[in-house]
């Protein structure tokens, strides 16, 4: 017998031990934080129990950018994986994405991680688009781009501290020529903006790549909860193929790490592959693809 029903305070420790074997690490969890979200009253977490023991946890959120959807939390014991368990928690959450108006399901996991999810392709769900993560981590390792900008040098092009020129119109004009080139996978890499936030720019770490009195390239980091975001990087399409993505990602990881941040964070579509062989060659981490599902609510329950 298989019972449904919020999750309790009283569930969190055994909660947090299946949301964390199931998840990476960015997204590890405490019983203690898990208590506090349980004790409130609209929580959107479930659990599921056979014989007073808890098999599964899962999670709906109905996030204002992505308003067709609810997106779905999984997070199921082994034994739990083929018996209905699942089928069971999205059925839950499918009632209460009706009641929001949403018309579809969606989740996401690391490619890594999927052995500990069930089917999710046999629960009817299909695969939207792949994106990636990872970074720079900078604590215990120096970055060193001077070959490739001393022959950059030679090409006239040098690269210098953006910060004097935080405000220089030129910078718009760069963007608005290079944004239509990004590779989305909304919602979860977004088109880009029209224009070039400043919001949370670490101008302090940003770097422009000159040649001449033309402006050609810009790596503007942004302020995160993961220390830093590698927010901007864009070339001229005129220069590219030369190594500036390169060396501008080397000098701006090397901007950061003076600046006293352990981490650059990076991510983007899988589709990207020039954006992917910058990070490579800069020596960024990069994670296991995220796939991302979706399926209609139709036909649950």
């Amino acid at each position: 017998m298989r019972d449904l029903r919020p999750a309790e305070p009283r569930d969190a420790h055994v909660a947090a031990l299946l949301q964390n074997a199931t998840s990476e690490p960015h997204f590890s969890i405490t019983a203690q934080k898990l208590t506090h979200i349980f004790a409130q009253e609209r929580h959107g977490y479930a659990v599921s129990e056979a014989a007073g023991v808890l098999t599964g946890l899962s999670s709906c959120w109905l996030p204002e950018f992505h308003p067709t959807h609810a997106w779905i939390g999984l997070h199921l014991h082994p034994d739990a994986l083929g018996d209905g368990t699942a089928a069971a928690h999205l059925t839950w959450h499918a009632g209460e994405a009706e009641q929001a108006g949403r018309t579809h399901l969606w989740l996401s996991v690391r490619e890594d991680y999927q052995p500990t999810w069930p089917d999710v392709e046999a629960l009817g769900f299909r695969e939207v688009h792949r994106t990636f993560g990872g970074g720079f981590h900078l604590q215990h390792r120096g970055v060193d781009g001077a070959a490739l900008e001393t022959r950059l040098a030679a090409q006239g092009y040098r690269l210098e501290a953006a910060a004097a020129n935080q405000h220089d119109a030129r910078l718009q004009g760069l963007y608005e020529l290079t944004c239509g080139d990004k590779v989305s996978a909304p919602p979860t890499i977004p088109l880009a903006s029209a224009e070039l936030s400043d919001e949370d720019a670490l101008w302090e770490a940003a770097v422009l790549a000159w040649q001449g009195e033309d402006l050609v390239g810009l790596a503007l980091p942004e302020r995160s909860r993961l220390e830093a975001w590698n927010a901007v990087l864009i070339v001229h399409p005129g220069h590219r193929r030369r190594g500036l993505g390169t060396a501008l990602q080397v000098r701006v990881a090397r901007a950061v790490q003076k600046g006293g941040r352990a981490f650059l964070n990076t991510a983007g579509s899988a589709r990207d592959a020039a954006y992917l062989g910058v990070l490579r060659r800069s020596g960024a981490n990069i994670e296991p693809d995220w796939i991302a599902y979706d399926r209609s609510i139709a036909g649950l329950g």
